[in-house]
């Protein structure tokens, strides 16, 4: 449209004209670069090969390369789901204060991958698909990490130029913490039970403590969540929410539990914790989690595991019951002793 009205009133333009316009739609987030590319290539080689291309020339080469990129965009996730991938920049909202939700908006063909019984609510024309994301074998995995077996894919089946929310909840009063994979070396570590939701390419892999001394004391146990592929993650974290950048060398020591992820490349070991006073009354324990850079490091102030521990060693040891009344029990009922009955006159 821009073309026919500025460029080209007469509708012959030159091949640079069209090469300005495809550029600036770029920069205006109008069109991928992927796009604009592949439209200026083909319209030099076989719609305009003198250089000067009618608009109706144009029109033609720009519509053959978005039908082609109609099916090359689309991502394919590792247990053979088709979709497209969501821009999350747009699509997605963090709403909430300590306890956040997350609404996903989705268009035709776009597919978001979430932890099974998340779901708070979808509207009309979003369809959920609950499997096992790869067989018994995928879902066993994931149950290591602290996922459930099943896993949810939740697609919009509406008309073109519409869209259907997701909103999801967490399990536990949580901060929602965005991440993109590919910004932090491909490949992310979490506690167990992090992932709330992410892209439909992004895989769930277990991640084995290195030491047994970190498998036993560091709080997290033998198995890690690994997060790899393409795309964004969206985890869970209690209270508040830490970030910290560790240079090479550096040394992060944190208490256990507190951990929520941290990027490709940072160490995981477990320290002894010295003194005899600190270990006896310091309520750490024996063992203190070492983190060593380069990298990032995400942390939470209230870990799930300490709020459970500090309720359950508040209910009295005999559990929590509750009074019954029994008929017959209480007072009113005639008796000799006169235990609370009315006496005879």
């Amino acid at each position: 449209a821009v073309a026919e009205v500025k460029h080209c009133p007469t509708t012959i333009m030159s091949f640079r004209s069209a090469s300005l316009i495809l550029r600036n739609a770029v920069k205006s987030r109008a069109l991928p670069f992927a796009i604009a590319k592949q439209t200026t290539r083909r319209a030099s080689l076989r719609h305009a090969p003198l250089g000067i291309m009618t608009h109706d020339s144009m029109v033609r080469a720009f519509s053959d390369v978005t039908t082609t990129a109609d099916s090359s965009l689309k991502k394919t996730s590792s247990d053979g789901v088709v979709g497209d991938p969501i821009d999350f920049n747009v699509a997605s909202k963090i709403e909430g204060n300590e306890s956040q939700i997350l609404t996903v908006s989705l268009k035709p063909g776009e597919v978001l991958r979430a932890e099974s019984g998340a779901l708070m609510y979808m509207t009309e024309g979003v369809e959920m698909e609950t499997t096992t994301g790869g067989g018994l074998s995928k879902g066993f995995s994931r149950m290591m990490t602290g996922q459930n077996l099943f896993i949810s894919d939740y697609t919009y089946k509406g008309e073109p130029g519409t869209s259907g929310t997701v909103c999801l909840g967490t399990d536990f009063p949580s901060k929602i913490l965005r991440l993109n994979v590919e910004e932090y070396g491909g490949k992310i570590i979490c506690q167990k039970g992090a992932l709330l939701c992410a892209s439909h390419t992004i895989d769930i892999e277990m991640e084995f403590a290195k030491k047994m001394t970190t498998g036993f004391f560091g709080g997290e146990g033998f198995v890690l969540q690994g997060l790899t592929g393409e795309g964004d993650v969206f985890v869970k974290a209690g209270g508040t929410l830490i970030r910290r950048e560790l240079e090479e060398g550096e040394q992060l020591r944190i208490s256990s539990g507190c951990l929520v992820a941290f990027s490709n490349g940072v160490d995981y070991d477990v320290q002894m914790l010295s003194g005899f006073k600190n270990v006896m009354f310091g309520g750490e324990g024996l063992f203190i989690t070492t983190l060593t850079g380069p990298g990032t490091v995400w942390l939470q102030g209230q870990p799930p595991q300490r709020m459970v521990s500090e309720i359950a060693r508040r209910v009295p040891s005999g559990g929590i019951g509750l009074a019954v009344p029994i008929g017959g029990a209480g007072g009113g009922g005639e008796g000799d002793s006169g235990g609370g009955g009315e006496s005879e006159q």
